[in-house]
């Protein structure tokens, strides 16, 4: 038979392997966002130049609001990563020169 405590302990760990990943991938995003806006200050590059380092064909992946503050939410870790990787490949590249 199970008593309370390991069953509340069972629940607490479902939680825990729900949660630790979730939380994760909110900050991995957050910081690659942070790291994509800073890299893209010495840049200055527009949504649309930004969008088509992601993708050529498509220049609406990334949107600027009123303000000009970019938007990045349509894109998935696995763009944010791309888009960062391209940034600092320019960024380089501008050093260079």
């Amino acid at each position: 038979m199970v008593d309370a405590g390991m069953v509340s302990l069972m629940v607490m760990g479902g939680v825990i392997c729900y949660a630790v990943p979730v939380f994760w991938k909110r900050i991995l995003r957050r910081h690659l966002i942070h790291e994509i806006k800073t890299l893209n200050q010495g840049l200055q590059l527009s949504s649309k130049a930004m969008s088509q380092l992601i993708d050529p064909e498509n220049p609406y992946m990334v949107f600027a609001d009123e303000n000009g503050e970019l938007d990045f939410s349509f894109l998935w870790l696995g763009n944010l990563r791309q888009l960062r990787r391209e940034l600092r490949l320019i960024k380089e590249q501008k050093a260079r020169v």
